[in-house]
Parts: C-alpha cells; structure tokens; sequence
C-alpha cells in the first residue's frame, strides 16, 4: 500500500524560492532605472525653467542698458536648484546684440544648457506711430 504525499519536498521549495529572488532582483532593477530616470528628468526640468527665466530677463530689459550688463559668471539659486550664469553680449551691427546664455547646474557642471537671443534696437519712428 502507497500513501500518497501531501506537501511539498524540499527541492520544489527551493526552486520556488530561486524563481522569486530572480523576479524580485529584475523588479529592483526596473526600481532603480525608474529612480534614475526621474531624477536626471529633473535636473533638465529645472535647467530649462532656468534657462527660460534667464532669457525673459534678458528680453525684458531695456535695449539700451543691455551694454552696461555684467557678462561675469555669477551662482544663482531658484528654489533648490543652483546654477551658474554665464553670459557673451556681442554687438554684431549698429542696431543689434546676440547674447549668448550658458546655464550650468551645480550639482552636475557637465550637464550645461545654452540659449542665443538676439536682440534688435526698436524702431523709433513707424507710419503707425505718430509723435513717437
């Protein structure tokens, strides 16, 4: 007479163990991609609102006083994020400034951003303007 066994053996609980380690090790992983991924998104979230705010001010400010400007490297803070300004003012004609703008984060110097505006002299006298 044979009794059939009821359980499992101790092999079959081992493979079970060794297939759950390996799942659970691919999981980690995907984690840890995940984690990185979200954080290198946001150093470049945080550089391209920098970079814009840095542009608006440069387009806010007056043509006239854009010589005047200190194109020195200067460290900066918004929010939680620090980063370096640098900045070349060139006049490239009689009515006309190309600056370029070079945003470097302090936490990563080799992740830096760069924008080119180029500004004009408005005009002084338009058919559509009369007494300006």
């Amino acid at each position: 007479m044979t009794q059939t066994r009821k359980g499992f053996s101790l092999i079959e609980v081992m493979i079970a163990m060794t297939l759950l380690a390996i799942v659970l090790m691919s999981l980690a992983k995907m984690s840890i991609m995940v984690g990185l991924r979200g954080r290198g998104n946001d150093l470049v979230a945080k550089r391209t609102a920098v970079l814009q705010l840095e542009a608006n001010k440069l387009g806010a400010i007056p043509y006239s006083s854009l010589s005047t400007w200190s194109t020195s490297p200067v460290t900066l803070m918004l929010g939680d994020f620090a980063y370096t300004r640098r900045m070349a003012i060139a006049n490239t004609g009689t009515n006309r400034y190309s600056i370029k703008l070079i945003v470097m984060p302090s936490s990563d110097t080799t992740r830096k951003d760069s924008v080119t505006l180029d500004r004009t002299k408005p005009a002084t006298n338009t058919p559509l303007c009369i007494g300006c």
